[in-house]
């Protein structure tokens, strides 16, 4: 299987190649990451990016030692752009390749931004989901949109602490229609959940691997006596608050295996709450007169703390944070306000209500935007007000340690949360005054303040969030000491105790776990592994010791370098190394093929496949999938020279990531793709 997939992932290192952005691309970011392959014996690239094909006037014109530029200030939305990449030698300057072109599409947002004090501010961009219009953007600290959904109608949830979106999109033509997804600001879909049940609100990734999200489930209660009983008994209810007959909407949470899907854990609000508590006074019983269902707890955040194994859920209908011990689900302690049941432990004085978000913090504290709809009735407030609270808990006991109120007009009923940003600031997203996030600092100034402007019904901001960038796993690998002779690339490794050398330099946005292992076809190097962490920005030299043979010609030689948490962006760097001094000039060249990006990119349901051919020659056209596994063969047979056309359709294929692969024996070139059913 690892041979499969160094085949499939094989980047063809004898000429310099653009890679990213793909020739033809149409980007949903103007944030734009550049990757190319590397030039033997180039010292470092000059890369130009212009908005003409001729480049008589380059927007951007830059010097690079490594592989990958991300360019953040000049692009903007609905543009076009060309660019191009040459190597510097040490005495001269390469030629230039034959340039891309991509395009970026339309803004989604109309996002402003009220004030930013830079130096007291967290630096990074702002991402926000929006609910009802469905859409997701970032904005920069000015307020520029740097990056949207596009046409995937996805909400955002959260950012997972790998740097990729967990959230959910809208699928309308479904019972269950907010399918949750994992997914990378690039669009990759990288895991969606089985849609069996309605999950909400959110859904998380535990460290175990596994996923976890809140889905609904019911089960039938009693209409409870109150204000509005004879309204139900005008249905012909008997609402005396014993018969059951009522539909109760409740919560579960689910865990499902990453690889089978399969449901391996969960908790319901059913088996662990009492059914006599339930709000009584933010008038979800007037909801269900009219929904002929009773919206019960409307569970709205799971966390999880690995360090306890411990599960903590924001119930708002019933004004409580609950802490649950995992595997057991035993409950550890209930917080907020008391209820018939006396369930609750600690908190009855916090006077938070309706309750979005959580975060648990390193000191221990909990964090939560209190939505505040009963503040009037539990704090004695003139009107609702929405504020962020800072938890302490100290076994039995939980006070405020921190909290900020929003102006009354920012209330916001429904939706918001609170985020403690590294600096020690807070970032509060509402829904009031049309959807914002205010950054402030401990003693209450704000140093920020975005403004989405959204307006219900047709938009509301759900949540908000602080992130480094949008590139968590943009990596460059050098192979030192890489030469060329005569047209023929490798490097040179005398035989005996020897070694081979990479450099690779973590140029995305977040700390980055690196596993790497190197094969070749002598056995030098037995298959060892190196593992290593570069935080951002960071480079590190890793080596091989093998002991090699000498041999006459050329030895393949695979590194595959795995980003654990991001298995998507795994490389596969081949070069042949030699144990004489690069007298390369007797070794036949392979026959010359190439592979065209494949178009369109996402695709459904067919895509078209371009590739020419400079002499005739036997190729195999073949398309694997994540795992490396075969999923299609479209050409086994000698072609003739010249410009060809296959086209692959799906049909019993299932959406995600596949890779298309050209082979003529010597060689290999593939393509990544995206099937969206």
């Amino acid at each position: 299987m690892i041979r499969q997939i160094l085949l499939l992932l094989n980047i063809s290192l004898i000429f310099g190649e653009l890679i990213s952005p793909y020739n033809g691309a149409l980007l949903n970011h103007t944030h734009v990451l550049f990757e190319w392959t590397q030039t033997p014996e180039a010292t470092h690239y000059e890369f130009q990016l212009s908005e003409d094909p001729d480049f008589s006037n380059p927007i951007l014109n830059i010097e690079d030692n490594s592989l990958i530029i991300i360019e953040r200030d000049v692009i903007d939305w609905n543009g076009t752009y060309y660019w191009r990449v040459r190597p510097i030698y040490q005495s001269q300057q390469g030629s230039w390749t034959d340039p891309f072109l991509f395009t970026t599409g339309s803004s989604l947002s109309s996002s402003t931004v009220d004030l930013v004090i830079d130096d007291q501010i967290q630096p990074g961009i702002t991402v926000f989901g929006a609910f009802f219009n469905y859409f997701s953007a970032a904005i920069d600290h000015s307020g520029r949109e740097i990056w949207n959904s596009g046409e995937n109608d996805l909400v955002y949830y959260s950012t997972s602490k790998y740097g990729n979106i967990l959230g959910c999109y809208l699928m309308p033509e479904s019972e269950n229609n907010l399918p949750g997804l994992e997914m990378s600001f690039e669009g990759d879909t990288l895991w969606e959940e089985p849609n069996n049940e309605f999950l909400h609100h959110d859904l998380i990734l535990l460290p175990n691997g596994n996923y976890l999200g809140i889905v609904e489930t019911s089960s039938l209660g009693p209409i409870p006596v109150g204000s509005w009983t004879s309204s139900f008994q005008g249905l012909g209810f008997q609402a005396d608050g014993i018969t059951i007959e009522f539909p109760w909407i409740g919560d579960q949470l689910i865990e499902w295996d990453r690889d089978t899907k399969d449901v391996v854990w969960t908790w319901n609000v059913f088996d662990h709450y009492d059914m006599q508590d339930y709000d009584q006074l933010g008038g979800t019983w007037t909801e269900a007169y009219i929904s002929l269902h009773y919206d019960w707890t409307h569970v709205n955040a799971v966390i999880f703390d690995e360090d306890e194994s411990a599960l903590y859920i924001s119930t708002r209908h019933l004004s409580r944070i609950t802490k649950i011990d995992y595997p057991s689900g035993d409950i550890i302690w209930n917080m907020g306000h008391q209820m018939s049941s006396n369930d609750i432990n600690m908190g009855t004085d916090l006077g938070f209500s309706f309750q979005h978000s959580l975060q648990k913090l390193e000191n221990g504290n909990i964090l939560t935007f209190d939505n505040g709809n009963l503040a009037p009735e539990f704090r004695g407030t003139d009107e609702p007000i929405s504020r962020a609270i800072e938890i302490s808990i100290d076994g039995a006991d939980a006070s405020l340690s921190w909290s900020y109120e929003l102006a009354p007009d920012l209330f916001g009923f429904a939706s918001g949360n609170a985020q403690k940003l590294d600096n020690g600031n807070v970032l509060l997203t509402t829904v009031g005054g049309g959807g914002r996030s205010l950054e402030v600092d401990v003693e209450g100034n704000i140093v920020w303040e975005g403004l989405y402007n959204l307006s219900l019904p047709d938009g509301a901001v759900y949540r908000a969030n602080r992130i480094s960038g949008i590139f968590p796993a943009a990596y460059s690998v050098l192979i030192n000491n890489y030469m060329e002779s005569e047209g023929v690339s490798g490097i040179y490794i005398p035989s005996g105790s020897s070694s081979i050398s990479y450099t690779i330099m973590n140029e995305g946005d977040h700390s980055l776990s690196l596993s790497c292992q190197i094969s070749d076809d002598e056995g030098w190097f037995n298959s060892q592994n190196v593992d290593l962490v570069l935080e951002a920005g960071m480079s590190e030299q890793i080596s091989f010791n093998g002991e090699v043979t000498e041999i006459e010609n050329g030895n393949a030689i695979h590194l595959l370098v795995l980003p654990i948490n991001h298995p998507h962006r795994s490389k596969t760097i081949s070069v042949e190394g030699y144990t004489t001094q690069l007298n390369l000039d007797k070794r036949p060249l392979p026959n010359s093929y190439t592979l065209a990006q494949p178009y369109p990119n996402p695709f459904n349901p067919s895509i078209s496949i371009n590739f020419s051919l400079e002499k005739d020659q036997s190729i195999l056209l073949q398309i694997y999938d994540m795992k490396g596994q075969l999923v299609s063969t479209l050409i086994d047979k000698k072609v003739s020279s010249g410009n060809h056309t296959s086209t692959w359709r799906p049909y019993k294929t299932g959406s995600g990531v596949y890779f298309i692969q050209l082979s003529n024996g010597n060689n290999a070139q593939t393509e990544k793709v995206i099937y969206l059913k």
